[in-house]
């Protein structure tokens, strides 16, 4: 934000736009596959929701791309929203309980 002449604040076009999703984000760090058109690749979850995850990779999918994200029992589909250099996110087909990873993620962010 940059002041204005009244003393109020404006949005400068520099400024990332307000994350308007209706969910809170958990921050984590886990290691999971995803299936993609690429075949079996290793990602990295960065955060995670009940309906999507921002990830990486070293080779990211495409846009639109249909994808299965795995860790441990956990398999959900869902299609890839955005990408970002090794960044994008996945919103998922169905939502999920995502309380397992987030305490599993946390504990590697801490340890």
């Amino acid at each position: 934000m940059t002041p204005n002449g009244d003393g109020s604040m404006a949005a400068s076009a520099f400024e990332m736009p307000q994350d308007k999703r209706d969910n809170k984000r958990s921050r984590l760090l886990l290691t999971a596959q995803m299936e993609c058109d690429q075949g079996v690749v290793e990602v990295h979850l960065l955060n995670i929701s009940h309906s999507g995850a921002k990830l990486d990779a070293d080779v990211p999918p495409a846009r639109d791309e249909h994808v299965v994200l795995v860790h441990d029992d956990l398999r959900v589909g869902g299609r890839v929203a955005w990408v970002e250099d090794h960044r994008f996110g996945v919103a998922f087909d169905e939502p999920i309980d995502e309380r397992f990873l987030i305490a599993r993620g946390q504990q590697h962010l801490s340890g």
